[in-house]
């Protein structure tokens, strides 16, 4: 499992591998999950939920630039099949080039 941690030690982010997810833990407790497959070369990330409790305080957008950073480094493209992945890639273009099709935005894919 590779871990980081997010806003100073608030979570800390896990890539689980065996559960095909990325997790954010407050502690032993799961306050958001961004589930994933891989397909061949391409990491179709599919959903993205945070605790209601939680939300609003940047755990999702921390999840899904960890799971990006991760991707990237894997050599892997990414499908963004999850709305909030698409729109994360959309105000951040310098995660474009992982897109599976670089010549589809991520609002069509």
């Amino acid at each position: 499992m590779d871990e980081t941690s997010a806003d100073q030690g608030a979570v800390r982010l896990v890539h689980d591998d065996d559960r095909d997810r990325f997790a954010a833990l407050e502690g032993e407790t799961v306050v958001a999950v961004l589930a994933f497959e891989d397909e061949d070369e391409v990491r179709d990330l599919r959903s993205t939920v945070v605790a209601p409790d939680r939300s609003g305080r940047g755990i999702g957008t921390a999840i899904v630039r960890f799971a990006l950073e991760d991707t990237r480094a894997r050599g892997l493209k990414v499908r963004p099949t999850c709305w909030f992945v698409r729109g994360f890639i959309e105000r951040h273009p310098e995660y474009a080039d992982l897109l599976e099709d670089p010549g589809t935005t991520p609002s069509t894919t």
